[in-house]
């Protein structure tokens, strides 16, 4: 019976650790830009790509120093851009998807303390069902990157 317990116990750990030295996503440039004054909304953008050969689901769970956090995506409603809540996202094996402003991205709410340049955020997701646990920096908005302007 101990020998029983003791082989369950080491394919228990064995799982655990089979799962964080098997990633399934590769998260790149993650950044949080600081909260404006007077507001509760904020943004949150980060590079994602599934490094593994079969789909990743991708869900948002919380983020530390905010009562809520969502997936969004900007999308062309009646002539004008509007924002919707996105439950998840689905990521095909082996390809990457940009979070970033004007398409998919984290909105945080009503951070519960301050939130100043330079802080790291932990933000959980859920991967495939696994909760992950990623760090995103606080940026000021002037240095997000730009996109050219086409005109």
């Amino acid at each position: 019976m101990k020998h029983l317990l003791l082989i369950s116990s080491i394919l228990v750990a064995s799982q655990f650790s089979f799962a964080e030295a098997n990633p399934v996503i590769e998260m790149t440039d993650a950044r949080i830009f600081a909260p404006l004054k007077g507001s509760n909304a904020t943004g949150g953008y980060v590079t994602l790509k599934n490094i593994t050969k079969s789909p990743a689901v991708i869900m948002i769970r919380k983020a530390k120093s905010f009562k809520a956090v969502e997936m969004h995506e900007t999308i062309e409603k009646d002539g004008r851009m509007a924002m919707q809540k996105v439950e998840q996202l689905t990521i095909a094996a082996g390809q990457t998807l940009e979070l970033k402003p004007g398409g998919h991205h984290i909105m945080l709410f009503d951070a519960t303390s301050e939130i100043k340049v330079g802080d790291v955020i932990k933000v959980d997701f859920l991967i495939n069902g696994t909760e992950e646990k990623f760090d995103f920096k606080v940026i000021d908005r002037a240095a997000q990157k730009t996109e050219p302007s086409h005109h």
